[in-house]
């Protein structure tokens, strides 16, 4: 049995410095834990990082999560060859900027699947747009790679180029959420974020907090964020998935729909003073088979827990 990776709510980010980290990070929860060797790793640590970062790839799966390394493009060799060997799913590229920068971070990575003994292509990118070039290039950042699964943007870089407004809240924040969930949906991607309020910024956020985060952005069109601390997994979790009761109306709404245009004379219907078309039955049937997928995510971290691994495709 294998479940797709298209369900990844949340995504641990893991500083490789902090070994108690590492160590804690696959009983979170999390569907994806992020080592990260760019944000949260002081430059004097990031050369003992890197060496430490093979051997804590499979230990981070342990529990049915998949692993992801951010790198920063600026030491992108250096990074990537720590990063790219057997047990990776994929790569956060922070600070994407521009299509050539995605062209090296891709060869470089195609050649290390090749000497490593990896598939072809089997590392995916994640393109974290944390600048106001990057959000000015994003269709051409985003098509540069067939890797590219996913967009993210970055609040506290962006906050240095597009300055916060009075309410705290970051200039043309609401906007570029926006834009990206629409890049996304133009490119093929899968756009990550939640729609946080001041003054959270999702470091320090509360797990209630965190959750009306979630329940915002999966409103809008993101399907899974990153955190910073554990607790916060749960929430973001339980935020991307549709609930009990969503899934109810939306297998109500198909089931009426079939039953009214099973004799195909119409594609229409009139039900309670509410009006069904072809499109908003596909959003329902999307909204039923998302939370089929997401219990099927839970399921798997369920097993690898009690040792039963189940393959991720």
């Amino acid at each position: 049995m294998t479940v797709s990776a298209d369900v990844r709510r949340s995504w641990l980010l893991t500083p490789v410095s902090r070994s108690e980290r590492v160590a804690t990070a696959p009983s979170a929860g999390a569907d994806v834990i992020v080592l990260d060797l760019a944000e949260f790793v002081a430059e004097t640590d990031k050369p003992s990082a890197r060496e430490s970062l093979r051997e804590c790839l499979v230990p981070a799966k342990s529990t049915g999560a998949e692993v992801f390394v951010q790198i920063d493009p600026e030491l992108m060799l250096a990074d990537l060859s720590a990063a790219v060997w057997p047990g990776l799913d994929g790569i956060v590229a922070s600070r994407a900027e521009t299509p050539e920068q995605v062209h090296a971070i891709d060869a470089i990575i195609s050649d290390l699947e090749s000497r490593r003994g990896m598939l072809p292509g089997s590392v995916e990118l994640v393109l974290s747009l944390e600048t106001a070039r990057g959000n000015h290039n994003g269709f051409e950042v985003t098509t540069a790679s067939s890797r590219t699964w996913g967009l993210s943007l970055g609040r506290a870089d962006l906050v240095m180029d597009l300055r916060p407004e009075p309410s705290g809240e970051i200039h043309l924040m609401q906007y570029l959420m926006q834009r990206l969930v629409t890049l996304a949906a133009a490119t093929g991607t899968v756009p990550l974020g939640a729609w946080w309020r001041f003054p959270d910024r999702g470091l320090l956020a509360t797990p209630a907090n965190t959750l009306a985060a979630a329940q915002r952005g999966r409103s809008i069109g993101f399907k899974g964020s990153f955190c910073v601390v554990d607790d916060q997994v749960p929430s973001l979790n339980a935020g991307f998935t549709p609930s009990e009761s969503e899934v109810a109306v939306a297998h109500d709404l198909c089931e009426v729909y079939a039953s009214a245009t099973a004799s195909g004379v119409c594609t229409v219907v009139s039900v309670d003073e509410r009006v069904l078309t072809p499109d908003i039955v596909q959003q329902a049937a999307n909204t039923v088979a998302w939370a089929d997928a997401c219990s099927a995510r839970d399921r798997i971290k369920a097993a690898a827990v009690e040792g039963i691994p189940i393959p991720v495709s």
